[in-house]
């Protein structure tokens, strides 16, 4: 395959060829967003996805913008949570048509996750440091401003707001994805494990390759020999999911632990059912465990903290993830940043978590100016690779049991 070397522009006799300033593999947000950033920026982008647009975390992702709260409250109040406190801000920008990328046509679920503290756990004392280090606007809601269903929950304790939307995770990969469907295609899973021998077959000349799809992305560098120096770590996830909620709930449940005993993140089934997508620690488990694991963990969390919820009709799935990123150069935890491996003329790239999409876009950005790599007049025409299909979310794909 041959490049073009960095900041030199191929002349206009390539129009409506198979050039690209850069090639992206993988369809989740991380690649999606990175697409909507360089073509308006001019660049001429194809990006390939050998599944369907969502990708495999993005889509079952629960949609969380996080503002590094729960990770203050955890002990983690770092360089993390610092960097994630300004990534709502990026996304409400982003919602209201304004910043480097236009997601007008998505929608936020809910305004914020509501951090639910048990009476008598950390006495508050926690929660209010970790608003004075992050300056945020996390505030604690007054009894008779919870929402109807929490209120009628049996929940005692305090409840946070704490500045993280909560997107409908379908229609923000739908409105990354539109502006752009002439130049996002299909590739088979064959084609998919040797990307560069596709676009070698294909004809398909580009300046930059980069590789979105997290959980191939080391598999592909130790293809060709670019995986010097590249650390990843792998966190899997059994996702429990609930339908029949009594009414919509996003919360975090906050425990002794790390990390919150569970989250949960309220959608709607393709039957027009409530649905209470839950992470946390009911699903940090191998994705291989018994499904009743997260069931039993699921109604221990709400008999606890929401013990005035009928649980006597609903059903219940699991869904798993593997969450792929690069190292932490710390404590085990997820990096404090996106993470890109760069390879010569190959960018891995991992956001770490969805809410860091605008960051690692502005990475790759910040790569390009610095390599004086600047687009390069170029109209190609895709059509003679097939079209892509959005992927379902979880809720719409599972299969549903009331045996817990």
């Amino acid at each position: 395959m041959r490049f073009v070397l960095a900041g030199q522009a191929r002349s206009t006799s390539s129009v409506m060829g198979r050039s690209a300033d850069v090639v992206i593999f993988g369809g989740g947000v991380a690649g999606l967003w990175t697409l909507a950033r360089l073509k308006a920026l001019g660049y001429e982008v194809l990006l390939l996805e050998k599944a369907a647009l969502g990708g495999v975390q993005s889509i079952a992702s629960q949609g969380i913008i996080h503002s590094g709260l729960k990770f203050a409250i955890a002990g983690k109040v770092s360089n993390l949570a610092q960097l994630i406190s300004a990534m709502p801000g990026k996304w409400r920008d982003a919602l209201a048509g304004g910043g480097p990328v236009d997601l007008s046509g998505a929608r936020a679920l809910a305004e914020s996750q509501i951090l639910l503290i048990p009476k008598g756990l950390f006495s508050g004392v926690k929660a209010v440091a970790a608003q004075k280090i992050l300056g945020r606007g996390a505030r604690e809601i007054a009894r008779e401003n919870w929402p109807e269903g929490l209120r009628l929950s049996g929940f005692d304790g305090s409840a946070i707001f704490m500045d993280e939307i909560v997107l409908d995770m379908p229609a923000v990969v739908r409105a990354l994805a539109a502006p752009y469907m002439d130049c996002i295609r299909k590739i088979s899973e064959d084609e998919a494990a040797d990307p560069l021998g596709f676009l070698e077959k294909s004809g398909i000349e580009a300046r930059k390759v980069l590789f979105t799809g997290a959980g191939s992305n080391h598999a592909i560098a130790c293809r060709y020999g670019r995986d010097k120096g590249m650390e990843t770590q792998t966190r899997p996830l059994l996702m429990g999911m609930m339908k029949g909620a009594p009414y919509p709930l996003f919360a975090h449940l906050v425990g002794n632990g790390e990390k919150p005993v569970a989250t949960i993140t309220t959608h709607t089934a393709p039957d027009g059912s409530l649905v209470w997508y839950l992470g946390g620690q009911v699903a940090e488990r191998a994705k291989e465990d018994d499904p009743g694991a997260v069931y039993a963990a699921a109604l221990d969390a709400f008999k606890r903290y929401l013990p005035k919820v009928d649980l006597s009709q609903v059903e219940w799935a699991v869904y798993p993830v593997d969450r792929c990123e690069g190292k932490s150069k710390t404590d085990g935890w997820m990096p404090d940043t996106p993470t890109i491996h760069r390879a010569g003329d190959h960018l891995y790239c991992w956001p770490t978590k969805m809410t860091f999409a605008p960051m690692l876009g502005d990475m790759i950005v910040q790569i390009f100016e610095e390599e004086r790599m600047m687009p390069g007049n170029l109209t190609s025409d895709w059509s003679f690779l097939p079209q892509v299909d959005f992927a379902a979310p979880p809720w719409g794909r599972c299969s549903w049991t009331k045996d817990r």
